[in-house]
């Protein structure tokens, strides 16, 4: 659902181009906002990425030694040594990080075919009726369809994040046509493999009220279990899902940390001067990597009160992700609509990217309106999705900063040149916030 058709030169991609779509008058407050949303999104997301880390690590204890007593500070022990190694590499290793994503891109295909032989050969088969004309209702809704619905939250995950490429478009080179190019077939062949691995599991599932009720936390690692009859091998091959996701986490520091940057050096960051600095050194915005860390690791202490209170939060990236997604698709849409002009970069979508844009709204509004609905009913602290109250204490949090700070000073994005980074051999956009502003 990202909108690729124009120039990239940004670190925040919706958010630039919601500037560049917007109502001039209304641009800056627009664009504030969105900023806001996609900059606690995807902060929200780095936090879930390294919880879940964390926790498949604590899954494989619970498996491999019965007599160990899970605790949730465990857990949040466990998410700062994740932290520890993401922010060492993404500052000290910085150099590292391409060899690393290499590598674990390289391992997604190895791990997967490996993963994928290993299920089928060895696991108890399902029947295809309950594979593809089976419908299980698992939440009490008495509506099937309402069910259905909600069963795709989890889908819908896998479709967000694919900006984060975006995020790092001023140190790729001929990052207008490389980026969208990455993003299409990161979706194609992982939608391919993704797909592949569903069906593979669903025969090989077994007793899903089984699976589901495994004291790790993760029916994969159940599934895993009784399909080899082995806890070490089901310990080997669940480690394999956990070095692709420490092989995404450095990525994702290295990916939202920019996103902070960049945001800081527009002025939307509280304390934006600081955080939009760049070591002389290493090169990289060593304040905006240390304050995503830091936010991981204070979130993570919530984790000892409430598991619960910790994903409430959690549960905010999908929601915001999207919404940040479908503000400038809207603003796209409108503008081509009324027949205004809009300047396309080296790749597009050709005739067919209003339609696509189109298809992307429709889509996203129908997601957006199950996502904070309650997975289960009936609804109880355990069951309630706190999406929706979390979102709304988001904007209303950057409401206030805008009364406060943003509308006294805040113009829109812009590009600096020469700060510090490495930049690509694309023609900066310099002059799109005077010119807009002149619109206005």
């Amino acid at each position: 659902m990202v909108v690729w058709n124009v120039e990239l030169t940004s670190r925040q991609a919706q958010y630039h181009w919601t500037y560049m779509f917007a109502p001039p008058r209304f641009a800056a407050f627009i664009t504030w906002m969105q900023g806001w949303i996609t900059v606690f999104a995807w902060q929200a997301t780095a936090t879930s990425v390294v919880y879940l880390t964390a926790t498949q690590i604590q899954g494989l204890t619970i498996l491999s030694h019965a007599s160990y007593i899970p605790q949730r500070w465990h857990g949040t022990l466990l998410m700062w040594a994740v932290v520890a190694v993401l922010f060492s590499v993404n500052v000290w290793a910085v150099r590292l990080l391409p060899l690393l994503e290499m590598v674990g891109g390289a391992c997604h295909i190895v791990f997967f075919i490996i993963l994928l032989v290993t299920l089928v050969t060895l696991a108890p088969h399902s029947s295809s009726e309950f594979v593809f004309t089976d419908f299980v209702n698992g939440g009490g809704w008495s509506s099937d369809g309402v069910s259905w619905c909600i069963g795709l939250l989890t889908v819908v995950y896998c479709f967000v994040g694919f900006d984060g490429t975006l995020h790092l478009a001023e140190e790729i080179k001929d990052s207008a046509r490389t980026v969208p190019r990455v993003i299409i077939l990161t979706i194609v062949i992982n939608g391919i493999l993704a797909f592949a691995f569903l069906i593979a599991l669903l025969f090989c599932i077994g007793d899903i009220s089984e699976v589901l009720s495994t004291a790790t936390g993760y029916p994969i690692i159940a599934i895993f279990e009784v399909a080899t009859g082995s806890k070490a091998a089901a310990t080997a091959m669940e480690c394999g899902l956990i070095i692709i996701a420490f092989a995404s986490g450095f990525a994702l520091l290295a990916s939202v940390s920019r996103l902070t940057f960049a945001f800081a050096r527009d002025g939307g960051m509280p304390f934006s001067a600081f955080f939009a600095h760049v070591d002389p050194h290493y090169h990289v915005p060593i304040r905006s990597i240390s304050l995503v860390s830091i936010v991981i690791v204070l979130l993570s202490l919530i984790n000892i009160g409430s598991s619960i209170a910790l994903n409430a939060i959690l549960s905010l990236s999908t929601l915001a992700l999207y919404i940040s997604y479908l503000i400038p698709i809207t603003l796209l849409v409108l503008k081509r609509l009324r027949g205004e002009k809009v300047t396309f970069g080296p790749f597009s979508l050709g005739k067919f990217g209003l339609w696509i844009n189109i298809y992307a709204l429709v889509f996203g509004v129908f997601i957006v309106i199950f996502l904070p609905f309650p997975v289960a009913t009936p609804v109880n602290v355990t069951t309630m999705n706190y999406a929706g109250p979390v979102f709304l204490g988001l904007v209303l949090l950057a409401l206030v900063d805008w009364v406060v700070r943003g509308r006294h000073y805040y113009a829109g994005p812009t590009r600096e040149e020469n700060v510090g980074l490495e930049q690509t051999d694309d023609e900066p956009d310099v002059a799109m916030r005077d010119e807009h502003t002149k619109q206005g």
